[in-house]
């Protein structure tokens, strides 16, 4: 497109993002951007050097002041400043204020002894009085490029990265061949593909499972259990002491055989009930369940949880014709395990995104049954085993042939007294053997459930830090911003080839990092967003006008692609403007005179957390992203055109 085009508008936001939750990783190991309330100023110092590594000079600067203004500040915390008060900067936007500070500094810094430190300093005063002055004398340039070049590689790094802004004429091209190689050297340094998605990836939430119910035996079905018991043992003793009075020893025999199978068959009686009742529950259940769940709100932590286990579904989905049959075999288990989940962490603070790991790691461990075969039906689960058939009618028969002969012979020692205790027996014992099997099956349900729920959490656990010990080699914010420069820097180089243009070319330039499509996101506490997919935009300001670029970066390939470029002359500036919506969001618009226009969501929507600086988020977002930079160079051309750094801008840099 250029600027003689009609009537078009360009979004360079790479789609909507205001559905897309981001992730704060937060904790002792990612607070490198908090300041505390009573932080001494070594640790103000440190903090500093976190947020300028990061890219937000403006709270760097502000840091380091403080601790210039509270101390007597060695060469390596002017040298700090230094780089701080001119990163992300041209020298035609300081002000009459930032002059006398800069004035004031090097008064101070030259009251200090030398030492290693001093060589980068002087290397930056350099610079920059070689740049203010405009001059073209070879001379001047390569004196500070030997004063550079004597450095050592971190210190070059740093004042390379930190003072391009501020470079002019020759001294641009000649030191813009370094800026390169250290860019290409840095791009993909520290494993930076295979390590790049840890840092999207939240901090997992300790596993959870659904609390197990306690068994269901009231205080007066135990005693009513216990009474009935000790009237039934009563009423056997009974039919005992007669058999003994008469000396019947068989009797006595089959008496005892009689009481040992009836145990014997109450007790293989409750595991048969437990599992009926089992698998009549999950028959219910099964009748019920939902995935995705009709009852989830659409924006809500369960319909977020169904989404997750509906994504692990198809991705461990076989192919082929077998996929259907594990979508079928696998609906159920899932189905059981959503509600449990929602159930479990429903009542807590814990994102949905945080059991992203135990969803995943769910789904994995059905696939793997269903691979083995394991994966075995509820009515399968639950059926009741032969030999507990067996033992339950076995015993049951067994203790009605004992009883009814140990009742025969005791009736002809006493009828009455028989009859009396036979009376008792039948209807104390039918109550004892009902409450018994209730009592025994819900022991039962509950020792199973919680046996089942322990080598769950166990098999969670081992996971769980697993996970944990995967992520523990997440890149830190300063590592991400590192190589966003180092990505940022290549870009130009490639629009300088693209356009066949020197660095002293250049006029200004500015430069836009938004949020690309189908983007993950994630920040440091305190820190700026960063992006699994970037939008790029380089403006590049030249004598026969503006040069822009549009790429989308693969942050984690570090690549850039869908190249656009875009040509307009100054003229047909008509306006920028940067509008800031309700949810915080601002949104860049650069208004070309002929209708077309340029849009850019450049910051997120989102508020502070409650541990957050909302001022150290709200300018760590504007350096990260370019915005004020981009917003005073683009104004200046918007207002006067190509006199712009002609103007009074361009006289107070002089």
């Amino acid at each position: 497109m250029t600027g003689d085009g009609g009537g078009t508008n360009v979004r360079a936001d790479g789609g909507s993002h205001g559905a897309v939750a981001g992730t704060i990783h937060g904790g002792v190991y990612n607070s490198y951007y908090q300041v505390p309330d009573a932080a001494a100023p070594d640790e103000k110092f440190e903090i500093a050097l976190n947020h300028l590594a990061s890219g937000q000079a403006t709270t760097a600067r502000a840091l380091l002041s403080e601790v210039t203004g509270s101390i007597r500040a060695s060469n390596e915390v002017w040298f700090y400043w230094l780089l701080a008060f001119f990163s992300g900067r041209t020298l035609w936007e300081l002000t009459a204020e930032d002059e006398q500070s800069y004035t004031a500094a090097e008064r101070q810094i030259g009251s200090l002894p030398r030492n290693t430190w001093s060589r980068g300093i002087d290397a930056v005063r350099e610079l920059v009085t070689a740049s203010r002055s405009r001059s073209t004398d070879e001379g001047v340039s390569a004196q500070v490029q030997a004063s550079i070049y004597r450095l050592d590689d971190e210190m070059r790094g740093e004042v390379l990265r930190h003072l391009e802004r501020v470079l002019h004429g020759s001294l641009k091209d000649d030191l813009w061949h370094e800026e390169v190689y250290q860019a290409r050297a840095g791009q993909k340094t520290e494993r930076r593909e295979d390590r790049v998605w840890m840092f999207f990836e939240p901090d997992p939430a300790n596993p959870r499972t659904r609390a197990v119910k306690p068994a269901d035996v009231s205080a007066g079905q135990l005693g009513l259990a216990g009474l009935t018991t000790a009237v039934v043992a009563g009423a056997v003793g009974v039919i005992g002491w007669l058999l003994l009075q008469n000396d019947d020893a068989p009797a006595l025999i089959m008496l005892t055989l009689a009481v040992v199978a009836a145990g014997v068959a109450v007790v293989n009686g409750a595991e048969w009930r437990f599992r009926d009742e089992q698998r009549r529950k999950e028959e219910r259940l099964r009748r019920i369940a939902r995935l995705p769940s009709d009852a989830a709100p659409r924006a809500g932590f369960a319909r977020k949880v169904d989404k997750m286990y509906l994504r692990y579904a198809r991705k461990y989905a076989p192919d082929g014709p077998g996929s259907a049959t594990w979508y079928v075999d696998s609906y159920v288990p899932m189905s059981l395990l959503r509600d449990e989940m929602v159930e479990a962490y429903r009542e807590t603070r814990v994102r949905a995104d945080q059991i992203k790991w135990l969803i995943r790691f769910q789904v994995r461990e059905i696939k793997q049954q269903w691979v083995d075969g394991t994966l075995v039906g509820y009515r399968q689960r639950w059926s009741v085993l032969p030999q507990t058939k067996a033992f339950t009618a076995g015993g049951a028969v067994a203790a009605m042939v004992g009883m009814v002969w140990a009742i025969q012979a005791a009736a002809r020692q006493n009828p009455l007294r028989t009859v009396e205790a036979v009376a008792v027996l039948a209807v104390t014992g039918w109550v004892a053997v009902l409450t018994g099997l209730h009592i025994l099956a819900e022991r039962r349900r509950a020792t199973v459930e919680e046996f089942q729920r322990d080598q769950r959490m166990t098999t969670y656990w081992f996971e769980f830090q697993r996970w944990r010990h995967r992520l523990s080699d997440r890149p830190t914010d300063m590592d991400m911003a590192r190589w966003l420069e180092c990505d940022r820097r290549m870009l130009l180089h490639r629009a300088l080839e693209t356009y066949q243009l020197k660095w002293s070319d250049i006029s200004a330039y500015a430069s836009l990092e938004a949020r690309g499509g189908d983007s993950r996101k994630a920040r440091a506490k305190n820190g700026p967003w960063r992006f699994s997919r970037y939008q790029l935009l380089v403006f590049l300001l030249t004598a026969d006008g503006v040069r822009q670029v549009t790429v989308e970066l693969d942050f984690a390939a570090a690549t850039l692609h869908d190249w656009e470029r875009t040509n307009y002359r100054y003229d047909a500036v008509a306006a920028v403007r940067v509008q800031e919506r309700d949810d915080g969001a601002r949104e860049f618009r650069l208004f070309l005179v002929n209708g077309d226009s340029i849009e850019v969501d450049v910051t997120e929507p989102g508020q502070a957390e409650t541990d957050e600086d909302p001022d150290i988020l709200a300018a760590g977002a504007q350096d990260a992203t370019g915005l004020r930079n981009t917003l005073f160079v683009l104004e200046g051309v918007a207002a006067e055109g190509r006199r712009w750094w002609k103007g009074p801008a361009y006289r107070r840099a002089s």
